[in-house]
């Protein structure tokens, strides 16, 4: 019989990231006047800072990943499909990371830090930004759908 040699501590970080997705793929999952409430983000510990919306992309010709004012996370709605599927992201403590939402609907996407953010978004193009300032890692999801656009390893 083989004999199968794993790490402990990869065992560990796979146990506790799949346990962390369980909990924030519950907690997003309820609906309903049974739900609990969610604290608004505090300016001391994140922000979510909503830049005009545009149809004509002010952040157009920019790399997926990054641009000259920081990282950029593009998200793409059409009607159930979401893109991109789990983009990964390396933040420091409150640096900046744009979030362009080009959507065939209004929706909202949660940012699952401590406390939680919300970017809403209406049908079109809309362009924010979010900081953390709690090291760890944080999922960004599309709350319509519970598809979750992206990791963010805060540090």
């Amino acid at each position: 019989m083989p004999s199968f040699h794993r790490p402990f501590g990869r065992i560990s970080a796979t146990a506790a990231v799949t346990f962390t997705l369980a909990l924030v793929l519950a907690a997003c999952g309820s609906t309903g006047e049974d739900a609990a409430p969610t604290a608004e983000p505090s300016d001391a510990t994140t922000s979510v800072t909503p830049s005009a919306a545009t149809s004509s992309g002010a952040l157009a010709g920019t790399a997926p990943e990054s641009t000259d004012r920081g990282p950029l996370l593009t998200v793409t709605i059409n009607g159930e499909e979401v893109s991109p599927n789990v983009e990964e992201f390396e933040l420091g403590t409150g640096e900046k990371l744009l979030v362009e939402v080009d959507s065939d609907r209004a929706g909202e996407l949660h940012v699952h830090s401590a406390p939680e953010q919300f970017i809403e978004f209406a049908a079109g193009t809309t362009n924010t930004e979010i900081v953390v300032n709690t090291p760890g890692t944080v999922e960004v999801e599309d709350h319509e759908t519970s598809a979750v656009v992206a990791i963010i390893e805060v540090r």
